[in-house]
């Protein structure tokens, strides 16, 4: 039993008494991102991984009553009555755990799904604001907890990307994505569907570091650059004469020598050529992957990150000035910015990652601008995991 599953029953105990006895469980992994920024909602593909950090719900649903979720993890406590949620959307512009479970509630009765009532406990392992997707393994977990019914994991991807979507958060399938899958998925952003890939990791492993510079999605440049991308295709499509379906589709011989007439026109190029050549570094990173070939695949992160934070424009300095230390380390065959950008954490594919001495000496990089006194950034590993579970829980 894994330590959130643990923290989740004594919770449970300690609120209901012996009374609450659970039935079912259901768990979801967060996920990094390893190569493919920002091009998933242009139609481009993604590589990413499910990891070993997971959101788990316990349930006692032998109860008709209204739906009480416990949050273990913050004390928070919240009753839903689905009849009386109807078409629920959070509308304070943040965004809590509180609201990912009514975002849930609501869009499996959006669907007409049948529900499970009773007293139910979430605690998670997947650590917030690094770009791991906590909120999706919520979001997932939750969503095969409250469902009677047996999900499709296609269906299962949709109803946690409409919870953050009704909680407030614009979130492509991706992150929902590599949860329900588990291990690493290939996804495609113009079917918004993915292929399992099984690569073998060896003695390397991925590294995640805590910039400590936090921003919400919803509060970032992220819908800037959707709206730059979709002007970005209709102004390509006059260029080119056609109308263009997504920028990753576009060919990178295609792009060469478009018009720079104004400063306009300057940042779509810039979006434009941050797409393109993104979604070739994912096709050459799936063949390098396939070959365990990770002193390629690192050197294409770097680029993508490079490309991220130049053409793309959505990296931070703080970020950039970590990624710059790090690639000055002789194990490190690679690293960039990861997720949404403007902060958050930054990925490394280290060489010997399980050595603690390793360890260590990136830990002093990621750390080494920091004035005395001021908090140690916190380097996570993570690895390969499988995708979400529910079932019934055998006490």
């Amino acid at each position: 039993m894994s330590e959130a599953a643990i923290r989740a029953q004594r919770a449970g105990r300690e609120a209901w008494g012996t009374e609450w006895r659970p039935t079912v469980q259901s768990s979801a992994p967060g996920r990094i991102e390893l190569l493919g920024n920002h091009i998933d909602y242009n139609g481009g593909p993604v590589l990413a991984a499910a990891i070993d950090r997971r959101a788990v719900v316990v349930a006692d649903t032998r109860s008709e009553s209204p739906i009480e979720i416990l949050f273990a993890d913050i004390g928070d406590r919240v009753s839903i009555d689905p009849e009386a949620l109807g078409a629920w959307r959070n509308v304070s512009g943040d965004q809590t755990s509180s609201d990912y479970a009514h975002g849930v509630v609501a869009a499996l009765g959006a669907r007409q799904r049948p529900l499970r009532r009773g007293r139910f406990v979430l605690a998670s392992d997947v650590p917030i604001g690094i770009g791991v997707s906590s909120s999706a393994a919520i979001c997932v977990a939750l969503s095969l907890a409250l469902s009677v019914d047996d999900l499709p994991a296609r269906e299962v991807v949709l109803i946690a990307q409409e919870a953050e979507h009704r909680a407030g958060t614009p979130c492509g399938t991706m992150d929902q994505s590599a949860s329900v899958a588990g291990g690493v998925i290939r996804f495609d952003g113009a079917r918004l569907e993915y292929d399992t890939l099984d690569p073998q990791l060896g003695d390397v492993a991925f590294l995640v570091i805590d910039s400590g510079v936090h921003r919400a999605l919803s509060e970032s440049s992220y819908p800037v650059r959707v709206e730059e991308c979709r002007r970005a295709r209709a102004w390509l499509g006059d260029v080119l004469g056609g109308p263009v379906g997504h920028l990753a589709s576009i060919a990178p011989a295609a792009i060469s020598g478009l018009p720079e007439e104004d400063a306009e026109t300057s940042v779509l190029n810039r979006r434009i050529r941050h797409v393109v050549s993104e979604t070739s570094r994912v096709e050459a990173g799936s063949a390098a992957l396939a070959a365990s070939d990770w002193a390629t695949f690192g050197r294409l992160m770097t680029e993508s990150g490079r490309s991220s934070a130049g053409d793309y424009e959505i990296s931070h300095p703080v970020v950039e000035s970590i990624v710059e230390r790090l690639l000055g380390l002789p194990e490190v065959l690679g690293a960039r910015m990861m997720g949404g950008g403007e902060g958050g954490s930054l990925i490394a594919i280290v060489q010997n990652g399980s050595d603690p001495s390793v360890r260590e000496r990136i830990l002093q990089s990621a750390n080494s601008d920091l004035a005395g006194g001021a908090p140690s950034r916190q380097v996570f590993a993570f690895s390969f995991a499988a995708g979400a579970t529910v079932g019934p829980l055998v006490q």
